[in-house]
């Protein structure tokens, strides 16, 4: 396990993160949840487990599973590293729930999905669009790092 100012040593982004990421995830498998990470370690892990639960499948994805049951902890993480336009994305996804009712528990959230109509779906999708959207996107991995950088001593 290599310390931050090795890895901020590294010239890479993505071996930056991948190395930070490690040493967290190490840390978090001590324990059954994220009680041992600190503040700017859960706001890495929420980024880490929104990206991959969106490149796996989009909105209907997250929220289809456990990745969602953070998804308020998520927008605020992107909101920490300044991206406001990714946590806006996140809230509108929010508000197609009935009623603007998310529910942060995967099997109340699986009934809820289940007696969604298919225009929560569709803005879903619109919304995964704009997500993906190079012109929209937020340069979420220098973001991630400038935020590593200046919270250095709490990686």
């Amino acid at each position: 396990m290599k310390n931050i100012n090795e890895i901020l040593q590294l010239t890479d982004e993505i071996e930056i993160i991948e190395a930070v990421g490690t040493n967290i995830w190490n840390k978090k498998n001590e324990s059954d949840d994220f009680t041992l990470l600190n503040d700017c370690e859960r706001t890495f892990v929420y980024i880490d487990v929104f990206e991959a639960a969106m490149n796996e499948g989009g909105f209907n994805y997250f929220f289809s599973n456990d990745a969602g049951n953070f998804a308020l902890e998520i927008k605020e993480a992107y909101k920490t590293i300044k991206a406001p336009k990714t946590a806006l994305l996140i809230e509108k996804a929010l508000g197609l729930f009935p009623k603007g009712d998310y529910k942060d528990d995967i099997d109340e959230r699986s009934k809820q999905l289940a007696k969604m109509d298919d225009k929560a779906f569709s803005g879903w999708e619109d919304l995964d669009e704009l997500f993906f959207d190079d012109e929209q996107e937020e340069d979420i991995v220098t973001l991630i790092i400038d935020f590593i950088k200046n919270n250095k001593e709490s990686f």
